[in-house]
């Protein structure tokens, strides 16, 4: 039975954020009013029930990211000590390993044994996956509760938009205050840096509107014809009506990730059926929320005319292959414009799509699947915009928002923007026409400071340069990387190392990018490679990496001072009873 406390004079449910508490208390004394003979409704059985199931969590839902951060000291300062009593390594990896999925994460998924052990007496891989796990539970149970609609919050919780905009800002200071220099004496902020890549979301719009812009236009060179899909997982997905804004009664309680994981199984028996066809659509997906965050698909696919009709057959299939006869399926699940050219381009069709999940920008309103206008909102003291909880339940969910079909990649792309024009003066015919088509060229006015564009970039050159769409492995130029030893956080490991692009019929050859080496700016040398962009508290110090202990286990771990950082955290916390409830005492071995 859920736990009823009072809190600021008011009564609520233990272990809830308040204004969840004060909500889940009043509609639990609503449910019970409806009493018989001593027998509970069915309502009031059931929301007890999901508190219960809800305020069980590992962590509670409402301890702060402080308490996160002291959790994951402790956890860390937990698994040093059993590095102490444990010498044998299968045996102190086996306990390691079950210490984590005590806690309600995953082990870590590497081989080796020492970047294991590296790994679980680090606190800040407990910050980092406790900072995931934590907030995909409390999002979850924000959703189950009905704090995400249009008519609470849409797309994310107000609490996971406020933590998301505190990650951001944590963030953006580190890199702010981080100096890099390269061997050229050239001196940047992170910041500076991370303004130049597609961590800009300028930048990341205008790629993948120059992207979606070439495919456009091979699909004129070839004749082909535009399709616009809509994708919605079945109605027991959706956590909230969005008429009513009440709890679905049909919600079977699945997260994003389990939509999203549904969408993905339809896709897959669709790709199949489309290959057995002989059917070859490219294009793109984007995937943003309803308003309850459940996810949804846009699909732009191009394909010859005369396979639209078994395109659209072989969707609309597997679309409707689950709940197929529930009331709305076959007018909601799925829908499916045939993009006319004499009425615009399909890039300007898609483009709405494209800015209302990364930065909301060029549109008059942000209008959701429901067609419910999602305007800014007060959160605390912050004005929230809609694109900034699109992009805290994408980051909270971890779901990729877009994706390309049977494009070549990006990646080589980005590769052929770094190599210099000497480099590709003797290559193959395809690589020269690549590379050209990766360059932008710009002057800029003397007198006016206007930047003007002598030669765009074009996307549809290099996909031609690349041997055309629906290549798979056949693509004519590829990523140059080679593997080697690199010194990490938790110690020596095999990486890939871009060095440039090799075309696949001469693969000896290799056209070289321009990389620079980038050093913190005065950083004394150190033991261990502490990361940049770090949220919290430095790491924890090992006196010796466990690759070059000789002795056997245990390894010392050398102290370190956080009393300014943790001053103002409550200790006490943890020897709370709503603690102890949930973290019940381990059992030794």
């Amino acid at each position: 039975m859920p736990v009823i406390q009072q809190e600021n004079g008011r009564k609520t449910v233990a272990g809830l954020p308040l204004r969840w508490g004060i909500r889940a208390y009043t509609e639990l004394t609503a449910a019970r009013a409806g009493q018989i003979l001593g027998d509970m409704p069915a309502r009031y059985k059931e929301l007890s029930a999901l508190l219960d199931r809800v305020t069980s969590a590992p962590l509670p839902l409402d301890s702060t990211d402080a308490q996160l951060c002291i959790a994951a000291e402790r956890r860390a300062n937990e698994c040093a000590s059993v590095t102490a009593m444990i010498h044998d390594t299968a045996a102190l990896r086996a306990r390691l390993a079950w210490m984590v999925v005590n806690a309600g994460l995953e082990p870590p998924r590497v081989a080796d044994d020492r970047q294991f052990m590296l790994r679980c007496v680090d606190p800040a891989w407990w910050r980092r996956n406790l900072r995931r796990v934590h907030g995909r539970t409390f999002e979850h149970a924000a959703i189950r509760l009905g704090f995400v609609s249009i008519r609470a919050g849409a797309y994310a919780s107000n609490e996971t938009v406020q933590r998301r905009q505190a990650q951001n800002l944590r963030n953006a200071r580190a890199l702010a205050a981080t100096n890099m220099v390269n061997e050229a004496g050239d001196l940047f902020t992170l910041a500076e840096l991370a303004a130049r890549g597609v961590g800009n979301k300028a930048i990341r719009r205008g790629e993948l509107m120059l992207r979606m812009a070439g495919c456009e236009a091979i699909a004129q060179t070839l004749g082909h014809v535009g399709v616009f899909v809509t994708l919605t997982a079945p109605s027991k997905y959706h956590a909230v009506l969005a008429k009513s804004g009440t709890i679905n009664p049909n919600y079977n309680g699945a997260t994003p990730r389990e939509a999203q994981a549904a969408l993905m199984d339809v896709w897959a028996c669709v790709r199949a059926k489309n290959h057995r066809d002989g059917l070859a659509p490219y294009g793109f997906r984007i995937a943003e929320p309803h308003h309850d965050g459940c996810p949804h698909w846009h699909l732009l696919l191009f394909v010859p005319a005369a396979q639209v009709t078994r395109l659209q057959r072989n969707l609309r299939a597997y679309a409707l292959a689950e709940d197929r006869d529930e009331p709305g399926a076959a007018r909601n699940r799925i829908k499916i414009v045939r993009i006319e050219a004499d009425k615009g381009s399909a890039v300007g069709y898609i483009a709405k799509y494209v800015a209302k999940n990364i930065d909301d920008a060029h549109l008059g309103e942000h209008i959701d699947a429901d067609g419910n206008v999602i305007a800014a909102d007060l959160v605390g003291d912050q004005i929230i915009q809609p694109c900034q909880r699109v992009e805290a339940w994408a980051s909270a969910w971890g779901i990729r928002q877009f994706q390309a079909v049977g494009q070549p990649p990006v990646t080589v792309w980005r590769e052929l923007r770094r190599v210099a024009a000497e480099q590709v003066a003797d290559a193959p015919e395809h690589v020269r026409a690549a590379w050209a088509a990766c360059q932008r060229v710009t002057t800029t006015d003397a007198e006016t400071g206007e930047v003007i564009v002598e030669q765009a970039a074009d996307f549809a050159a290099y996909i031609n340069a690349q041997g055309g769409v629906n290549q798979g492995r056949a693509y004519r130029i590829g990523l140059a990387a080679r593997t080697e030893m690199r010194e990490g956080r938790y110690g020596l490991a095999l990486r890939p190392a871009p060095v440039g692009i090799f075309c696949k019929t001469m693969p000896d050859a290799v056209f070289a990018s321009t990389r620079h080496q980038w050093q913190r700016c005065g950083a004394a040398a150190i033991s261990r490679p502490w990361s940049s962009v770090n949220n919290c508290t430095q790491a924890l110090a090992v006196a010796a990496p466990f690759w070059e202990v000789d002795a056997p286990w245990p390894v010392e771990i050398a102290p370190h001072d956080d009393s300014e950082y943790f001053a103002s955290f409550d200790f006490a916390y943890f020897d709370t009873p709503e603690y102890q409830n949930h973290h019940p005492k381990e059992k030794t071995w």
